[in-house]
């Protein structure tokens, strides 16, 4: 359900007395917000359903493993309220943008004069920037003169806009993550020189480590919030990622595991699909499915399954978070396992932030 705007008690407010869109680069801040948080902003007439159509789409629930599950959780804003607004993680700003309007304006000084009339020339359409007034921040803009243009547009285009929304959240969240916490740089050495590959690792995370058995695990538990578990695993061989028996091979590899490090844990395969994919550029197979304990516990995982040289790697992000949302905490572990490298690869830095 589309949310009306909240009151900005969660702002971190830019600190400079510049114009609207004026640069804040000085104390550029780190965005604002869950990332499962949308706001809306748009200058076309109150309950235009222009601006319900989109919002409806970000609010499109997705089957998880465990039940359906908003992909993000909009708030429509007024433009009013976007100069103490506009540092939160992520923004969409819907209008007709051909004219002079305040949705117009802004998408002109954003990405430019041609970039907007690149934009409108299409006709129907949308627009991804990041970073504009604050780090690890998504900004949509969508182009929408007319409604059932749009309704055509997002009901063949919708799926790719939010798989496009969910890769740029993701972005944003390795640049930023690692900043309010620090990041264990000493401990991400160690794993490298003993095992060969490195993550970062977030200076709120625990580190296991069983060497002799080629695993590590990180860990995040805070009270009160979902704990995040994120762990690899390798072996000296290489396997067919096209044999249809490696699922098979791979869910039982990871119900071993979990039988010596996570406490029994065991996967249900009947709630288990299994794809190709790739991972950092790598052809991998992807198993996303439920993890369940006799405890009992359970809840969400995903692992990547893919070689690096004579090795076969695993990596696998898993939550438990029972009464809540499980797609925010999965962001956040995807975005730590994107930082993985291997030796003779450079450990890449965060994004540049402009």
């Amino acid at each position: 359900m589309l949310r009306t705007p909240r009151p900005p008690a969660l702002l971190a407010l830019c600190a400079c007395a510049a114009a609207m869109l004026g640069g804040c680069q000085d104390s550029f801040e780190i965005a604002v917000g869950p990332n499962q948080d949308v706001e809306i902003f748009s200058d076309l007439p109150p309950g235009d359903e222009r601006v319900a159509l989109v919002g409806e789409l970000l609010e499109r629930k997705v089957e998880t493993p465990v039940r359906p599950e908003s992909l993000f959780r909009v708030t429509l804003a007024d433009p009013g309220s976007f100069r103490s607004m506009r540092d939160y993680r992520n923004l969409v700003v819907v209008g007709d943008l051909r004219g002079t309007g305040w949705a117009a304006d802004l998408c002109r000084e954003v990405i430019g004069s041609d970039g907007r009339e690149s934009l409108v020339a299409a006709g129907t359409g949308y627009v991804f920037t990041r970073d504009v007034w604050a780090r690890g921040q998504t900004l949509l803009f969508v182009h929408a003169p007319e409604v059932e243009a749009l309704r055509r547009h997002l009901a063949e285009r919708g799926a790719a806009l939010l798989e496009q929304l969910g890769e740029r959240v993701i972005e944003g969240l390795r640049e930023t993550l690692y900043l309010p916490s620090g990041e264990q740089s000493a401990m991400a050495a160690g794993i490298a020189q003993r095992h060969g590959y490195t993550l970062r690792i977030p200076g709120d995370y625990l580190v296991d480590e069983d060497r002799e058995s080629r695993f590590v695990r990180l860990k995040r538990i805070q009270p009160g919030e979902p704990v995040g578990f994120l762990f690899v695993y390798y072996e000296p061989r290489r396997l067919d990622l096209d044999d249809p028996r490696l699922p098979t091979l791979c869910i039982a590899l990871r119900d071993t595991l979990a039988r010596r490090y996570f406490g029994g844990d065991w996967v249900e395969p009947s709630r288990t699909t299994a794809r190709a994919t790739t991972f950092l550029g790598r052809p991998a197979l992807e198993l996303y499915g439920l993890y369940q304990n006799d405890a009992p516990m359970g809840g969400p995982f995903r692992m990547y399954a893919f070689h690096e040289g004579e090795r076969l790697y695993l990596i696998d992000l898993a939550v438990f978070n029972p009464p809540g949302r499980k797609l925010p905490f999965m962001r956040q572990l995807e975005a730590i396992a994107r930082t993985f490298r291997t030796e003779g690869e450079r450990l890449l830095p965060p994004p540049p932030g402009r």
